[in-house]
């Protein structure tokens, strides 16, 4: 009876549809992220404006490497890999971050050491934390104040689409709960 009624079966279709979705979702993050699987989190710097290095002061390149953090890219190279030669093609400012994530999504994320000078390897970041004050006693070029540049932040927090994916299955699950009640004559 009510599996013969047309909107009981649409509901059925929409449900296979949303959950389809929903695993495929949930699979093709697992398989491609580079974060923590079940729960963690990591440090990174979002880029920023480019320096060039030739607009740096001389030398500095070379005491940021001695000097400065060296955050390693965790997920993208092995752990006992040794450190890249300095080969500097450009510097950039950056946001210093640290990244939460769960099942491979992130959700949020939080200032780790705020804006930053820096270079990557393919192993590592290597940044100093700066302010305008320090950019003007180095000379350092670039946007002032610093405050101008903007940073990618929805890539670090595009992990609620799957709860909010789930919260929409809930509610759609509650009203094909009453449609079928209604097909079946119960209300």
């Amino acid at each position: 009876m009510a599996h013969a009624d047309p909107i009981v079966a649409r509901d059925q279709h929409i449900r296979s549809a949303i959950l389809g979705v929903i695993v495929l979702y949930a699979a093709i993050v697992l398989m491609v992220t580079d974060r923590p699987v079940v729960i963690g989190s990591r440090a990174l710097v979002l880029p920023g404006a480019s320096i060039p290095v030739s607009a740096a002061p001389k030398g500095y390149v070379e005491a940021l490497d001695q000097y400065g953090v060296h955050l390693p890219k965790q997920g993208h190279a092995p752990a006992l890999a040794e450190r890249a030669p300095l080969t500097v093609e450009r510097l950039r400012f950056g946001y210093s971050i640290v990244e939460t994530s769960i099942l491979g999504a992130p959700y949020w994320y939080r200032k780790d050491d705020g804006y930053v000078v820096y270079y990557e390897t393919l192993r590592e970041y290597v940044y100093a934390p700066v302010t305008d004050d320090y950019m003007r006693k180095v000379g350092l070029p670039g946007p002032k104040p610093l405050s101008r540049q903007s940073f990618a932040w929805w890539e670090h927090v595009w992990g609620w689409v799957f709860p909010l994916a789930l919260a929409g299955w809930g509610l759609f699950e509650i009203g094909a709960a009453r449609r079928r009640r209604e097909a079946e004559g119960l209300i």
